[in-house]
């Protein structure tokens, strides 16, 4: 079953990110990451963490309980949703995550998974909302 759309969510990930709610906006793009993904995508468990693992992420501010939470979920994305190369580069990012202590490294370890997600795991109006996700974490890795 695919994921299911809200259409106010589209037009929510649309809007940019004002400075003032960086320390949020962090967990606003692993949520919004985390939605682009099918379920397909992830385990099965997945179902029964998510509700919880959606709560945590958005009163997340701190830098590394947000890197838990990008943990928690790429745990829970299958091996046939990523790059074949993930499996080699991933025990070095598990590693770097585990002690991620600043938003800039959590930004840089979120655009690392997002780049070795298949885009055949993620719902196809990712494409459009991309470049501008892209765009907010570039700025928060600086």
């Amino acid at each position: 079953m695919a994921h299911a759309r809200r259409p106010l969510l589209a037009a929510l990930l649309a809007l940019p990110w004002p400075a003032a709610a960086q320390s949020t906006a962090l967990g606003a793009a692993l949520l919004q990451f985390e939605r682009a993904i099918a379920w397909e995508a992830v385990s099965a468990e997945w179902r029964g963490i998510r509700p919880r693992w959606v709560q945590q992420a958005g009163r997340a501010e701190a830098a590394p309980d947000i890197a838990a939470l990008l943990l928690t979920l790429e745990t829970h994305i299958g091996w046939q949703a990523v790059d074949r190369r993930w499996a080699n580069r991933r025990p070095g990012w598990v590693a770097v995550t585990r002690r991620a202590t600043t938003q800039a490294q959590v930004a840089r370890l979120l655009l690392d998974l997002e780049q070795a997600t298949l885009w055949s795991a993620v719902d196809p109006s990712w494409r459009n909302t991309r470049p501008r996700w892209v765009a907010n974490l570039l700025a928060l890795a600086k």
